[in-house]
């Protein structure tokens, strides 16, 4: 892989950085096109993406640095500075959404309420549609890599700026980047093509894509996990990583959501993205 992109005089930009900005773009700029469909207004949408992105970005790091808490007290400055590899991806989503949930309560303060579902169905489509870019970026820098593996897929990383743990560049490794990134464009597929068209025409309930995507991804994430090959920390036991017990937590919740509340909708005429 190649991990670097380019270089800006004695500074890389790694490709990583590139392929997650790139997530980011396509994500916004989709979302930004189905304005007609899930109602926010545009002020309304650019500062619930801002705020989401800034929940996102800083739980990222946040979580980050919890899990490799051992570096970061021995050097946090250097872990501070480095912005082209080193994000948690639960953490930046438990904190976007609650970012997102938090500038809804402080829009619904100020101007006319409006339901947080039907704007948070269409972001996690989004998000699947992002992550799949980030995932490949993931790939390019060699983050986030798999268990050394005889299975013919095996991707093996030689290039000295990957950032393969020790010991195991040179070897098949299960691409498991690329197991995740398969996962978030069938995730993409079935709310663009499935789920949100029904949800449109009131045979889904809001917010049926929203839990419905957290289980999904929180079944795909814990599978993926037993076959990761890099440090993600320890977490109340060494059998499961920090991200299965997450994933765990998740799944748990929404499908609890989607069993108590239902997934079809029972009064479509009724239904209004504004709160009454």
């Amino acid at each position: 892989m190649h991990p670097i992109f380019f270089w800006r005089g004695d500074r890389p930009f790694a490709a990583y950085s590139l392929f997650v900005w790139l997530g980011y773009i396509v994500g916004v700029l989709w979302l930004r096109r189905q304005l007609k469909h899930h109602g926010a207004a545009p002020a309304q949408l650019w500062g619930m993406i801002a705020t989401v992105l800034a929940g996102a970005v800083s739980g990222g790091k946040l979580g980050f640095f919890l899990v490799e808490r051992r570096d970061f007290i021995r050097d946090p400055l250097s872990m501070l500075r480095e912005w082209n590899t080193g994000w948690v991806f639960w953490s930046g989503l438990l904190c976007a959404i609650a970012a997102g949930s938090a500038y809804q309560w402080w829009h619904n303060r100020r101007y006319r309420p409006r339901a947080y579902l039907p704007v948070a169905d269409y972001c996690v489509a989004a998000l699947s549609i992002g992550h799949v870019l980030g995932r490949l970026g993931c790939f390019m820098e060699g983050c986030c890599h798999g268990r050394p593996t005889s299975m013919p897929w095996g991707v093996v990383f030689t290039d000295a700026a990957c950032s393969v743990a020790d010991g195991m560049k040179g070897l098949p490794l299960h691409p498991t980047q690329l197991y995740e990134a398969f996962g978030e464009a069938a995730a993409a597929c079935v709310l663009i093509v499935w789920i949100l068209p029904r949800t449109r025409a009131g045979k889904y309930r809001y917010g049926t894509a929203f839990f419905g995507y957290l289980l999904y991804y929180s079944f795909l994430r814990f599978a993926v996990e037993f076959f990761r090959g890099d440090d993600r920390g320890a977490f109340l036991s060494p059998l499961l990583s920090p991200s299965q017990w997450v994933s765990l937590f998740s799944a748990s919740a929404a499908g609890l959501i989607l069993w108590n509340r239902g997934v079809s909708e029972r009064d479509p005429a009724g239904r209004s993205l504004f709160i009454a």
